[in-house]
């Protein structure tokens, strides 16, 4: 017995005609005659009345029905699992991400979802937060882990955690004794800063004005690496998300604080509202989104003292 001949006999049952079944299978009528013929020999039993005007199920064809029908669902949900599978397995998927996320969370994230899905292709493009909405929008990237996001009537965004935001030093900084500082402490402090594609720079300069006073920058570069070794050098200090500092990769010899003040960022998710994804896509955003909501940024050390 073969899936084909169950498709025919069904369809046959469902038009009540041989004709219009054999135009639906794409088949000469004489072939799918044949195939039933065939089918009926093995099973030891006629399966259809044939009349001038419809084809009926005769008693034992109406009893074979729902068992055939049954069959073939089977095998078409066989056919999508396996193919959704081999979506996953072999697929391809496109993420966003700025560089303090790509640089110092994704490498564990990633790592752990190739041991699953080891030939799932990833590749990703690293940005400011409207650099990486437009590239989601356009559809240019699957999905992308931001700290601001706009545009919520086209974007579906999902909160991930709030992260803390640090004051480094060089060891040999007056104030490298300290675990904790009030911002307007700072107000006769150089200060390093990277681009201002990081939010961060908007958010504490905004900070330190809410408290009386215009941040002076020393030096500006492109990297949070670049910053650290600037602060690590004496050449100013510099607040920092946590992960850039406690996280794995973070460079030593500095001293971190926290801020009175209590800043911080908030990491989210974001896709385009309504928009497709490929399975592999689907797989990889549930695991980043499962991997960061359930406490991987716990691992990190607590701030205060050396880096």
């Amino acid at each position: 017995m073969e899936l084909g001949q169950l498709k025919h006999f069904v369809t046959i049952a469902d038009t009540r005609s041989f004709t219009k079944a054999a135009e639906l299978l794409h088949l000469s009528q004489p072939a799918l005659s044949y195939q039933i013929r065939r089918l009926e020999t093995e099973l030891g039993t006629r399966l259809f009345d044939r009349g001038p005007r419809r084809v009926t199920c005769t008693a034992d064809g109406e009893l074979f029905l729902p068992l055939a029908q049954a069959v073939l669902f089977r095998a078409d949900e066989a056919v999508r699992v396996l193919r959704e599978h081999l979506g996953v397995e072999a697929g391809e998927v496109r993420l966003g991400a700025n560089d303090s996320v790509s640089t110092y969370l994704l490498p564990g994230i990633l790592a752990s979802f190739r041991r699953n899905f080891p030939r799932v292709r990833v590749q990703l493009y690293e940005g400011g937060d409207l650099q990486l909405e437009h590239r989601v929008l356009d559809g240019t990237i699957d999905f992308a882990i931001v700290t601001a996001p706009g545009s919520p009537s086209t974007l579906e965004i999902t909160p991930l955690f709030p992260e803390e935001l640090l004051l480094i030093l060089a060891p040999s900084h007056r104030y490298a004794t300290r675990s904790t500082i009030a911002l307007r402490e700072l107000a006769y402090e150089q200060f390093v800063f990277p681009t201002h594609a990081y939010n961060v720079v908007s958010q504490l300069v905004e900070a330190c004005r809410l408290v009386g006073f215009e941040p002076k920058v020393s030096y500006q570069t492109g990297s949070l690496e670049s910053v650290k070794g600037f602060v690590r050098q004496g050449l100013g200090v510099a607040v920092l998300p946590r992960m850039a500092v406690t996280g794995p990769g973070s460079v030593e010899a500095l001293v971190t604080l926290h801020l009175q003040e209590h800043l911080t960022r908030s990491l989210n998710l974001i896709r385009g509202k309504d928009r497709s994804m490929p399975a592999a896509a689907q797989a990889l955003m549930i695991h980043v989104r499962e991997t960061l909501m359930n406490g991987a940024t716990e691992a990190s050390p607590a701030a205060g003292g050396a880096a």
